[in-house]
């Protein structure tokens, strides 16, 4: 049962990963928007670089990905691991690094995180 349950998870995400693979290298990815925050005043938000990070993610340009908004890149390459971890749990006995696991403090350091980021960014 648990070996089923996994298996469908990695397919409901490979088939995610591509379509955005399928979009990011598509003519559609000029559609999305532009952030409005930062077109009406210059400052940039808490999210500003959050599409260009995932969409060199996606296309496989790490360094790109990183600089384009560190927290968002952290903080997914953070998503997957635990992804990984969790799917290595769902089949055994003993469970492994489950510390990792998401919990109130990961969530707080990264707001926390992410507002000192947008900060520091819009200082320098």
């Amino acid at each position: 049962m648990k070996n089923k349950k996994s298996i469908i998870i990695i397919g409901i995400e490979c088939i995610i990963l591509i379509a955005l693979y399928i979009f990011a290298n598509s003519k559609y990815i000029e559609i999305l928007p532009q952030c409005w925050i930062y077109q009406k005043t210059g400052i940039q938000c808490l999210a500003c670089g959050g599409t260009r990070c995932v969409v060199n993610i996606v296309k496989g340009n790490w360094i790109e990905a990183f600089f384009s908004h560190s927290i968002f890149f952290i903080a997914i390459m953070y998503l997957l691991i635990v992804n990984v971890i969790y799917l290595i749990n769902l089949n055994k006995e003993k469970k492994i690094a489950i510390w990792i696991y998401p919990n109130y403090w990961h969530v707080t350091i990264f707001i926390v995180l992410l507002i000192i980021y947008a900060i520091v960014r819009n200082l320098l």
